[in-house]
């Protein structure tokens, strides 16, 4: 499990135990440029994450190393999510901070060289008020 904490400039893990609770809280990436906020994970593992700021995608390998970097015409990315038939297209959401006019706030279409993987539909159950 991946966690953002933009503030501080820091992706946190956690191992994921078969109960479901987690392990202790490791730092996996520290940002130099940017903050790190919303991110998403592929099916070769790299972690794929949205560089507040930064202008771009931040890629890194499960062990931290960074691998590559999608550049994104706007400077404020906030979230990033694979989708696409064949999970091989990466969503880019930007938001409004240093850009004027129409260009606020937008999503930019990649193609990626790895699938990412499927995540979970959330299921919360609701509770009707009356």
């Amino acid at each position: 499990l991946y966690h953002s904490d933009s503030r501080r400039r820091v992706v946190f893990r956690y191992d994921v135990k078969p109960n479901g609770d987690l392990g202790p809280k490791d730092v996996f990436i520290h940002f130099d440029s940017g903050a790190p906020d919303g991110l998403a994970v592929a099916q070769d593992g790299t972690v794929w994450i949205a560089s507040a700021g930064g202008g771009g995608v931040c890629v890194y390998s499960q062990s931290g190393k960074s691998t590559d970097f999608v550049e994104v015409p706007l400077p404020m990315c906030t979230s990033v999510c694979f989708g696409g038939d064949d999970m091989r297209t990466l969503y880019v959401v930007t938001g409004s901070d240093g850009v004027e006019g129409e260009d606020r706030g937008a999503v930019f279409r990649y193609r990626s060289n790895v699938p990412g993987l499927n995540t979970s539909k959330a299921r919360v159950a609701l509770e009707r008020k009356r």
